[in-house]
């Protein structure tokens, strides 16, 4: 039993922590309050519409899969909205799972199964999801892109930190896979020295792109920088481990973890 009585809210600048009944018009009016609270902390439409996707996820599953639709059970929602990044961890009362069993919905017996979908969509479009040890509870989290623009290839690209962060987009690199290389030439001419490679929405790479990441990578050291690879689907990063890869590409599973081994190695 979670040791919050119900329906409390507590209230703080940057955020609240509530206790609901597990009931979908309780759920649906706590996310609403939420992506209010989101829209006037200046979040755009794309990211309000990624921030949506996720909390309603999480918060389906724990209705239905970790409460088991049962009204006497609670869901725990605690959100932080700050200028840089807003974070969420809902709890239920469930028995748990153990997250390293489910399968990719994309492939396998995952794609004859309906659930499992909705933590793949989480980590598609959030930062960052952590699990406690139970199962019962998950923490993810949206990190703002600032100066978002796009590259002369017309790949999406923005500045977090010290480093520029490009998402390499599967269409336009399979119509011309050079631009991976020609867009970290184009960055390290301009002075970078940390990049980094979204992969998120690549869910297969072949030894033409491969080829393309390890020249990448060889031109980035001998210029004494530094690129970091992140978010790998499963399938993309089993490739690269199989190639044997890994020892030069630096698989990170987000940005936060990049950022924080470029800050180590500073």
């Amino acid at each position: 039993m979670l040791d919050y009585p119900l329906a409390r809210v507590r209230r703080a600048v940057e955020g609240m922590e509530s206790v609901i009944p597990n009931r979908l018009e309780d759920i649906y009016e706590l996310e609403a309050r939420i992506l209010e609270q989101v829209e006037r902390a200046g979040y755009d439409e794309n990211a309000r519409f990624a921030i949506r996707l996720a909390l309603d996820e999480a918060l389906i599953n724990a209705y239905k899969h970790g409460n088991g639709e049962d009204p006497r059970r609670n869901i725990r929602v605690r959100f932080v909205v700050r200028d840089e990044e807003v974070e969420f961890e809902v709890e239920d009362e469930g028995p748990g799972f153990e997250v390293h069993t489910l399968d990719d919905p994309r492939m396998g017996d995952g794609l004859h199964r309906t659930s499992g979908r909705g933590i793949f969509l989480i980590r598609q479009f959030m930062s960052s999801i952590l699990f406690n040890e139970r199962g019962n509870r998950i923490t993810f989290t949206y990190e703002r892109r600032p100066d978002l623009g796009v590259n002369e290839h017309g790949l999406s690209h923005w500045k977090f930190d010290a480093a520029e962060v490009i998402e390499l987009d599967p269409v336009r690199i399979d119509r011309c896979p050079n631009i991976i290389l020609e867009s970290v030439v184009s960055l390290l001419d301009n002075g970078a020295r940390q990049i980094v490679l979204d992969l998120r929405f690549i869910d297969q790479i072949d030894s033409k792109t491969l080829e393309l990441l390890r020249a990448a990578h060889e031109e980035v050291a001998r210029r004494e920088a530094r690129l970091l690879l992140i978010r790998p689907q499963p399938e993309v990063e089993r490739a690269i481990q199989e190639a044997e890869a890994e020892g030069d590409l630096r698989l990170f599973a987000n940005l936060k973890l990049a950022l924080d081994h470029i800050a180590r190695a500073d």
